[in-house]
């Protein structure tokens, strides 16, 4: 057991400093959430609040949890797009809670088509207690204050092109460098994403979906969706990303959406674990026809 736990104090600690230097912890949480990896979609769903958990490899001590509630609006004649976000991240030792506020202007570009560009500002409290943690070298400099607690600022920007069946967009990740450990710093990064939905018969609709990660000094992450609508309420769909695959479900009637994704780890910590799941709900309080219409099951 005492093995077991030193081996999930090291992955937990050196994922943490990975995962940490994104403004968002875990890219592969947020598929019903765009919002959070690209603040152009700030007014899409305009008048929702949204409840998102993410639980990663369950019956481990110390897996990471992340949660995320978000409020979406738009402020039509002005065609500006209003998001508020708070996010809590939990990894061993280390915790971590982040509020952001976005805004995006969309113009419209012909009938059918838009562009937006948004902006998000993001600050964070990250906070790392060693204090119940067992260490192999106690006089460690890193560690022997045993409380770190820190707060940073940060900045993402993106750009998005969207029609009725279609979307490409780019982000711009931590484009103002935060620092949250001594001499660790956020790392800047680009995304490349976009989606589509394809009615291929009459009874045969397909959403797919992928985004492209580039971090500053970490390999590059592809990640990839495909749904199939069983009816126009409910879809199931697979998954790919580059630590895991598996399964998700979406189901949306008069507003109401709720949301669940189970992911296999590819690498070696199914043997620790194979259980990760997200589940989700959100809730619409404005009127379908006031809003702007595009196919963003999404991403991550």
């Amino acid at each position: 057991m005492r093995k077991h736990k030193i081996i999930l104090f090291s992955l937990a600690v050196c994922s943490a400093l990975k995962v940490y230097s994104q403004e968002n912890p875990s890219l592969s949480t947020y598929i019903f959430n765009p919002i959070v990896l690209a603040p152009s979609f700030s007014g899409m769903y305009s008048g929702t609040i949204s409840f998102l958990t993410d639980y990663r490899y369950l019956g481990i001590e110390g897996a990471p949890k992340t949660s995320i509630t978000t409020f979406d609006y738009k402020l039509v004649d002005l065609s500006l797009g209003l998001s508020a976000a708070v996010v809590s991240d939990e990894i061993g030792p280390i915790k971590s809670n982040t509020f952001s506020f976005s805004t995006a202007y969309h113009l419209q570009l012909s009938r059918t088509e838009y562009f937006s560009f948004g902006m998000k500002h993001g600050f964070h409290n990250f906070n790392m207690d060693l204090n119940k943690e067992r260490f192999i070298e106690v006089a460690d400099i890193s560690i022997n204050t045993a409380v770190y607690n820190t707060f940073y600022y940060n900045l993402d920007l993106s750009g998005l092109y969207y029609a009725p069946n279609s979307y490409a967009g780019l982000s711009l990740l931590n484009v103002v460098k935060g620092q949250f450990l001594i001499d660790n710093y956020t790392s800047r990064s680009v995304c490349f994403f976009g989606g589509a939905e394809t009615q291929f018969s009459p009874t045969v609709k397909i959403a797919y979906s992928g985004s492209l990660v580039l971090e500053q000094g970490s390999p590059n992450v592809l990640n990839l969706y495909g749904q199939y609508f069983l009816t126009p309420e409910l879809r199931v769909g697979l998954h790919k990303h580059s630590s895991d695959y598996g399964f998700n479900a979406f189901f949306e009637s008069r507003g109401f959406k709720v949301f669940y994704k189970y992911s296999y780890p590819a690498n070696s910590l199914r043997y620790f674990s194979k259980q990760s799941h997200t589940f989700g709900l959100s809730v619409d309080f404005i009127n379908e026809k006031s809003k702007i219409e595009t196919p963003i099951f999404f991403l991550n």
